[in-house]
């Protein structure tokens, strides 16, 4: 992977402290609060659609997200762009002075 340059870090994100349990797919009642709000760069990765039943959907999009390192980053965190909130799927991954955070938002609907 190559890290980004500076400039190329365009976006502004939310990085929130969940206050709350969660379930796996990233649903019910999330209580969370705002930690920080960094620069970064966002890449769109592949979806995935799933049709669980007739009437119920669950559509997954993943992004990788590059940050300047900061403390206190953990994979129990939320990342809130825009109107979409992220899931981490993992630990950040360090690679110099950057972070690389693996994430996904995940959508469910009844049909």
């Amino acid at each position: 992977m190559i890290a980004p340059r500076t400039g190329e870090l365009k976006e502004l994100v939310d990085i929130l402290n969940v206050g709350s349990p969660f379930s796996v797919d990233g649903s019910g009642a999330i209580i969370s609060t705002f930690a920080i709000n960094v620069p970064a760069k966002i890449s769109p990765l592949g979806g995935n659609l799933d049709q669980e039943t007739q009437q119920h959907q669950q559509f997954s999009q993943g992004y990788d997200i590059w940050i300047r390192i900061i403390n206190g980053i953990s994979a129990f965190q939320q990342i809130q762009w825009g109107f979409k909130r992220l899931v981490m799927t993992g630990p950040p991954e360090i690679f110099g002075r950057w972070l690389l955070i693996h994430t996904e938002e995940r959508i469910s609907r009844n049909l």
